[in-house]
């Protein structure tokens, strides 16, 4: 695929066909100014490296962002296809002016889970596009299995570690996918998706939701996680019941 946005079509033909979906205005100007203001409230909590400030599940923290999840839920469940779905894990972002890059990677490749089932939802906080770092796809990836962890891997005997190498370098750039404040994208856990560099004078804010079908399970040996360090988790175990659910 070599254009953005994703040919016409339905955001459910989008997802299926190639693996990230245009879901237009999610956020309301209210819900987005609330969005906001609690990202604000939640940022000394977050974790700050050379990409961003991260803050992981703000909805155990915010109300206010919690009652919004089954509002955008229930459109990743449309795009995905699918009936309903669980909020695994949520994080909000905030790039400052001069964050580094996010290279190349598949979301799947850090999940505790067994199965790649629905979607990161993508919402962007601020107006987003390739001179702040807005996401940049490889479209139709998601078709072609999951590959090695771009970081991350645990030691030799990590499972991911016998995976292929993602089939991309430095000079695969990829599409750009320019997002307004309050619209979102949703994408496949499995498409190949990476950031720039924010190279303006103003914050990128952006809210990543991971939604997953209700039947899948933890997998702690597949990858680590903030949220891997819940006990007890094994294998085979079912999602909590506390989790926030988003239905169509």
């Amino acid at each position: 695929m070599s254009a953005w946005p994703p040919p016409s079509g339905t955001p459910t033909e989008q997802f299926a066909t190639t693996g990230a979906a245009v879901l237009g205005r999610v956020l309301d100007d209210d819900q987005l100014a609330t969005a906001r203001a609690a990202f604000t409230e939640l940022l000394p909590f977050g974790t700050t490296g050379g990409y961003a400030t991260i803050v992981h599940d703000g909805w155990r923290r915010a109300p206010a962002l919690a009652a919004l999840v089954p509002t955008v839920g229930r459109a990743a469940a449309a795009a995905v296809g699918v009936p309903a779905l669980v909020l695994f894990h949520e994080h909000l972002l905030w790039k400052p002016p001069g964050g580094e890059a996010m290279a190349w990677h598949q979301d799947y490749s850090y999940l505790p889970l067994d199965r790649p089932d629905g979607c990161t939802l993508w919402i962007a906080l601020d107006d987003c596009d390739a001179t702040n770092g807005c996401i940049f796809y490889q479209l139709a990836t998601h078709t072609s299995g999951e590959y090695r962890a771009a970081w991350g891997i645990w030691e030799d005997d990590d499972p991911r570690a016998a995976l292929p190498p993602l089939p991309l370098g430095d000079g695969d750039l990829g599409l750009p996918a320019p997002t307004a404040a309050g619209h979102a994208i949703a994408h496949h856990t499995l498409t190949f998706h990476r950031s720039p560099a924010n190279h303006t004078d103003r914050p990128r804010r952006a809210w990543a939701l991971s939604f997953v079908t209700p039947d899948a399970r933890w997998a702690p040996r597949h990858a680590p996680h903030p949220r891997s360090a819940v006990a007890p988790r094994a294998a085979g175990d079912p999602l909590e019941a506390d989790l926030l659910r988003a239905a169509r």
